[in-house]
Order: C-alpha cells, then structure tokens, then sequence
C-alpha cells in the first residue's frame, strides 16, 4: 500500500472514531473521558487531512484554494481513492 492511500485510510478511521464520539456525546454531554477522546481524534484528524491536502490535493471542495482555476476537478473524487496505486 503506498503512502497516500496508507494516510486516507487513517483519515477515515479518524472521521470514523469523532463522528462516533460525537453521536456519543449528543447523548453524554458532561462525558470527561469522550471528551478527552474526541478533542485528541479530532486534532488528529485535523494534522491527518491537512498532512494528505498539502501532498496530494484537497478531499473536499472546502479544501480547495481558489486562484484562477477552479482546481477540484483536477483531482480524483473523493469515491475514486480506492483505485489509487
């Protein structure tokens, strides 16, 4: 497995662990420990995808940095990672 598709794997295990805390915490609010979980995977998420977006592209169009092109198109779409080498 090469090095982009190793980090967008861990980008959606960490999407995957702070949306569970944050169903989790619509229910436990006053939860300290997932709490503490979701502040660490959510920073971890947030130094994942901006490590994966300055290597090899935004992963949404809000990562996309507007010049005089319109650039999200030139990148795979998020549902074609797979199919990476």
């Amino acid at each position: 497995m090469n090095e982009q598709k190793k980090l967008f794997k861990t980008i959606r295990a960490y999407s995957f662990a702070v949306y569970e805390a944050i169903l989790y915490l619509d229910g436990h609010p006053d939860d300290r420990r997932a709490l503490a979980f979701y502040g660490k995977y959510s920073e971890k998420l947030r130094e994942a995808t901006a490590r994966y977006e300055k290597r090899y592209g935004p992963l949404t169009a809000f990562g996309v940095s507007c010049g005089d092109k319109w650039t999200w198109v030139d990148t795979p779409w998020p549902w074609e990672y797979d199919s990476i080498n």
